[in-house]
């Protein structure tokens, strides 16, 4: 039998390395050796999360970015931003999930692009034991940390009761959704609905268009418009639009209605702010904005999914708020004008 030096190693077999070098792997998979905190984080590297949002391009998904890009920077990781051209594109952001589960992010942020057919998607990111946290639109999943988003029943029902209001509590309204299936403008006009009905308002119709964009949303609008415009007279007393796209179709068509010599005195309210949406307030061709803040819905998705991957307790909902912004709020309050993006 060799002799064996503590120190030195001196005197060991073959047999006898092979078996301490074992042992020692053995010791470093159980103490989790070479790992760092939950959620993937490599003891040499950062964190890389994905961000997939419903769209790229337009002003609140813009927005949304630079509050994604400001968590970024202030936590130290890595980000891939990437959405669809559009938000009808279902199979195409599918597609793109897929392709952050195989670069093995560590968690994903993701506006579902419907709250049906997004299901399986979502799902299959969480089966792959990556951590997700679902923002702006809810999906018929539990499979996620936290959703980070308005309350959207909520902002319809803001948006009902100042309707309700100008109206004293009677009179026709009209309401323009948005793509079937989209979770969050179903959930403003079910708010918008419910409330203008139980506060007494009559609901004419409530359309969907045809497509995601401003021009179908527009197109949308005006054929629903158009049924109730007689002698010269639009015979609507008020509007709800679901989102931007929708609002802004609808402001359009109620701008051509008055170019074209139809008397328009019925209120409108819609949903998220444009210059063009906000312009229409202060011309009082708009009554009201409910303005979300994108800003803080990117920046506290990315907040909240890093946290959780740092082993820190999250909450399972995260509210990021709702604004009613008028022609008054808009003179007097530095922060509504700040929210849509106005400078003093």
């Amino acid at each position: 039998m060799e002799a064996y030096d503590t120190f030195s190693g001196k005197g060991l077999t073959m047999r006898t390395w092979i078996g301490l070098l074992l042992i020692a792997a053995l010791a470093c998979g159980v103490s989790s050796c070479g790992k760092g905190k939950p959620g993937g984080k490599k003891a040499d590297g950062k964190l890389t999360i994905a961000v997939i949002p419903k769209s790229m391009g337009g002003d609140f998904w813009e927005t949304v970015r630079k509050g994604c890009e400001q968590a970024q920077k202030e936590l130290g990781i890595d980000m891939r931003y990437q959405g669809t051209q559009s938000e009808t594109e279902i199979a195409e952001q599918k597609k793109i999930i897929e392709n952050m589960v195989s670069l093995k992010v560590d968690g994903m942020c993701i506006a579902p692009l419907n709250f049906d057919a997004s299901k399986g998607a979502v799902e299959s990111v969480a089966a792959a034991k990556i951590p997700v946290v679902i923002f702006d639109s809810d999906v018929d999943s539990k499979s996620r940390v936290s959703f980070v988003a308005t309350k959207n029943l909520r902002g319809g029902q803001i948006a009902a009761e100042h309707m309700i209001k100008l109206l004293g509590g009677k009179g026709n309204v009209l309401v323009l959704r948005y793509l079937q299936g989209t979770g969050s403008t179903e959930e403003r006009a079910k708010g918008f609905i419910e409330t203008a009905k139980a506060g007494g308002l009559t609901v004419l119709a409530d359309p969907y268009p045809d497509d995601g964009s401003v021009v179908g949303c527009k197109k949308a609008a005006t054929n629903a418009l158009a049924k109730y415009v007689k002698d010269g007279k639009l015979e609507v007393d008020g509007v709800f639009a679901c989102n931007l796209y929708s609002a802004d179709g609808m402001r359009s068509a109620l701008d051509d209605l008055r170019k074209s010599g139809v008397a328009v005195k019925g209120q409108f309210i819609g949903f998220d702010s444009s210059p063009d949406l906000v312009r229409a307030v202060q011309e009082d061709r708009c009554a009201a904005l409910v303005v979300q803040n994108p800003h803080k819905m990117g920046y506290l998705a990315v907040k909240t999914l890093v946290q959780h991957l740092r082993g820190e307790k999250v909450e399972p909902s995260v509210d990021t708020g709702a604004e009613l912004v008028t022609k008054d709020r808009l003179e007097k309050e530095k922060p509504i004008r700040e929210l849509v993006g106005l400078k003093d």
